[in-house]
């Protein structure tokens, strides 16, 4: 979950579904979660950022983990508007 809907859940704009979305296909490729936990996922959220996908896993391509690591960007605020300008994102990677 992104830092937005920890912070102000009740005024989660759109966006934290792309967000989702991000950390559902980061985790669909790598089998791990975007951050790290350890102790408080909600402490975690706060202060971890995502790991970068390739450095889970090397292999994925580079304009894909790109894409991924920026729509994983929630700070200072979440980097994709809208789920079509995500999966345009997408779809340039191909």
């Amino acid at each position: 979950m992104p830092r937005q809907q920890v912070l102000n859940f009740k005024y989660a704009l759109p966006e934290v579904d792309i967000w989702a979305v991000a950390a559902c296909l980061y985790n669909m490729l790598t089998g791990c979660f975007p951050r790290n936990f350890t102790g408080d996922p909600f402490v975690a959220v706060l202060e971890n950022n995502p790991i970068s996908i390739r450095q889970r896993d090397a292999t994925i391509m580079q304009p894909l983990a790109q894409v991924i690591d920026l729509a994983l960007v929630d700070k200072p605020e979440i980097h994709f508007k809208s789920a079509a300008e995500f999966k345009q994102a997408l779809l340039n990677t191909l």
